[in-house]
């Protein structure tokens, strides 16, 4: 029994051996067939990648030399319907110059009445360029990676089409249609009028007129497709009508005179008294429109030699001194006096530096060119007429215009205060001891307002504070004899 049990472990040991070899042996043949299996995988993504890759080298060789850099525009780009494509930029600029060549030098016919003008499209504005559509031409396929260019190169196999940039210069456009149908023009006039000899208006009517419609061919012009025939035109006219017309006129013509002002000078004064006839004789039957400003020196003008302007004396500075066109500001002071009358709204004036004689105190105004002026504005609704007359001793100023039935208007001053005048003796070496002379007789100056007063059928309308006037004093100056 204890062989028997010996023999029992002896085989179990055998059997455990056994099985341990086994299972040894098992798992050395996993790893043999593991290892072989892994090599083969190995070997296939090894196979695989080196296919990728080579297959990458060619596709990037093809890529490289399909897209070659051979200074050549890419076959299958057109501009405006004109092949550039296998062209340097060279051989397409020189294309494309004849191209434009040939679209500027087509010729439109306008038909207007009778007569057929032909100007060709260059001469009528138009502006045609190739340059940005050659760049563009030549960069394709130059573009971005070489993927962008292979798609952008195979894409040409479907065609690429460009344009020419034109632009019409439309400043060139209307003077040249202005320069070969302004004779077909017939201009719209404007209604008139003469003067007659009693200060009243002759209307003359007004005509329409009929021009060429520049609007609407110019339109039509620029709508033109190059590219295809160039249709002729038949030039529109249209209506032009006048600014002024006679029924205008009507409302705003003289329907009498206004206000009319006359001062006097002393006729031995010759030099004087001539300057003031001269710039009467400019301001006479100068016409001033409704709304616009009476103005001395624009009526006047210059004072000059040359218009026959003299020395005589005027106030610079608070003295009397010798001066071109003397005298002058008598006429504007007339002027001003005028206006008043006329209840003109005074929209500058000023008074001189010294008090004169010719007018009220308040009630002149000095003139100087170009600056210091005499303005007003005429609101009277129709249009002034200034006439003049000049005698040997006067001169009158007489302003015609639109009437107002019952009105009436005064002019008063009122002196607000005197200044004094001072004595000035000065040392004359000529005279003997003790003696004297004045050389100068003195005058105050004075502070003075004017007022305007407007009645309309004998009632007061309106009373108008017009521009405060001061004047200096002028010195009494004794000479005393050493």
């Amino acid at each position: 029994m204890e062989d028997s049990q010996n023999q029992r472990f002896r085989r179990d040991n055998a059997n455990l051996v056994s099985g341990t070899d086994l299972s040894r042996r098992r798992r050395s043949s996993a790893k043999k067939q593991r290892f072989k299996f892994d090599f083969k995988r190995s070997k296939r993504l090894y196979i695989a990648l080196g296919l990728i890759i080579s297959f990458l080298v060619v596709v990037a060789l093809s890529a490289t030399i399909y897209t070659w850099d051979q200074h050549l525009i890419v076959d299958g780009v057109t501009i405006s319907d004109v092949d550039v494509g296998n062209m340097t930029m060279d051989q397409a600029k020189e294309t494309m110059e004849l191209e434009v060549e040939r679209l500027l030098g087509q010729t439109v016919k306008l038909n207007v009445d009778e007569q057929v003008k032909e100007v060709k499209l260059e001469d009528l504005g138009l502006n045609v360029s190739a340059d940005a559509a050659l760049e563009e031409a030549y960069q394709v396929s130059r573009r971005g990676t070489i993927i962008n260019k292979v798609l952008a190169k195979m894409k040409t196999s479907e065609g690429i089409k460009l344009g020419l940039a034109q632009e019409w210069d439309e400043d060139k456009l209307l003077q040249r249609l202005n320069n070969d149908l302004g004779e077909f023009n017939k201009p719209a006039k404007d209604a008139s009028f003469d003067i007659n000899p009693n200060n009243s208006m002759a209307i003359k009517k007004e005509v329409v007129g009929r021009v060429i419609d520049t609007e609407d061919l110019v339109d039509r012009i620029k709508d033109i497709d190059i590219f295809s025939q160039v249709p002729e035109f038949t030039v529109k006219y249209k209506d032009q009508l006048p600014i002024v017309t006679a029924a205008q006129l009507e409302e705003q013509k003289i329907t009498g005179l206004l206000a009319s002002y006359t001062t006097r000078f002393d006729p031995s004064q010759t030099a004087r008294s001539e300057n003031v006839r001269i710039a009467a004789r400019a301001m006479d039957k100068a016409v001033i429109k409704p709304g616009d400003t009476l103005s001395f020196n624009k009526i006047v003008g210059e004072r000059t030699v040359e218009a026959g302007y003299k020395d005589a004396y005027i106030i610079v500075n608070g003295k009397f001194v010798p001066g071109l066109a003397g005298g002058i500001c008598q006429v504007s002071s007339t002027l001003y006096n005028t206006g008043l009358l006329a209840n003109l709204p005074v929209t500058q004036r000023s008074n001189h530096d010294l008090a004169i004689s010719y007018v009220p105190l308040g009630q002149d105004a000095t003139v100087a060119y170009p600056d210091l002026d005499l303005k007003f504005n005429n609101n009277t609704g129709g249009y002034l007429l200034v006439r003049t007359k000049v005698s040997s001793n006067s001169v009158t100023i007489e302003l015609y215009g639109k009437v107002v039935q019952g009105q009436e208007v005064l002019i008063s001053s009122k002196i607000e205060s005197v200044i004094p005048v001072e004595e000035q003796r000065l040392v004359d070496e000529t005279l003997a001891h003790g003696a004297s002379r004045t050389t100068q007789e003195g005058q105050p100056g004075y502070v003075v307002k004017s007022f305007r007063t407007i009645k309309l059928n004998g009632n007061i309308k309106n009373t108008e504070t017009l521009n405060q006037s001061k004047y200096s004093p002028l010195p009494k100056i004794i000479s005393v004899g050493a």
